[in-house]
Parts: C-alpha cells; structure tokens; sequence
C-alpha cells in the first residue's frame, strides 16, 4: 500500500525561509547581547558599526522580509494561527525596541526588548520549520 506524500520541493523555498530567518534573527539576538554586555563592561569604549543605527536598520532589512515570508508559507501549510501570531509578535518586539530605542527607551531596556524579539523569532522559525516538515511528510487521505 503507497501512501502519496506532499512535495518536499514545494516547501523547500519556505524551509529555506526559516533556515533564512533563524540565522538573521540569531545574528540580531548575538548583536543585542554583545552589545549590552559592552555597555555594561566599557561604557566609554566606541561601539563601531554594531552599535550604531545603520546596522540596526540592515538587521531590520533582512527579518522582516524573511520572517514574513516565512511565517506566511508555514502558516499556508499548516495553518496554525499561534504559530503565526507568535512570529508576529516577536517581529513587533523588534520593530518596536527599534523605533522607541532612539525617542523613549534607553539603550538596556532597547536591547532587553530587542533580545526578547530576537528569542521569539528564532523560537517561532524552528517551531514554523518544524511543523511544516510533517504538514509535508503526512499522508494524504
């Protein structure tokens, strides 16, 4: 008896996605605590291009695209509106320590709210990856 198993090439740009989104969002959450841990340990010392605005922004270039994209593939696949919800709100926890680090926050709480972001992100990607891989190995009725 063949049981029929979904393409595995039809999720390989969404897998790809994931894979995509946990690095950058990894990168991001590395950056944040690198970045709080030198803030603590050498207020004085200059920061360079990871402290500064441009690289924040960069960052923010690179997840959004790849955390929507993601997201929306895994949540076409499987459907679990948590899922999705979860990656949103990890995408709004960065977005917001980004626009409020400048005006309202001070750099510790930004890099607190950032690194919560960063963790919910990664956390929601392998979640996504994993829920779409047996979406795409489950038998067909």
């Amino acid at each position: 008896m063949a049981a029929v198993f979904k393409s595995p090439e039809r999720h390989a740009h969404a897998s790809l996605l994931d894979r995509a989104g946990i690095c950058v969002s990894a990168v991001c959450l590395v950056q944040c605590l690198l970045l709080s841990l030198a803030i603590v340990l050498a207020p004085m010392m200059s920061l360079g291009i990871f402290g500064s605005d441009l690289f924040h922004r960069l960052l923010l270039l690179l997840i959004l695209p790849l955390s929507l994209g993601a997201f929306w593939l895994g949540y076409r696949s499987h459907r679990s509106v948590g899922l999705l919800l979860a990656g949103m709100a990890g995408l709004a926890l960065v977005l917001a320590a980004a626009f409020l680090e400048a005006t309202v926050l001070p750099p510790l709480a930004a890099s607190g709210l950032t690194s919560a972001g960063g963790i919910t992100l990664i956390v929601s990607h392998w979640l996504n990856l994993k829920k779409r891989r047996r979406v795409c190995l489950r038998p067909m009725a």
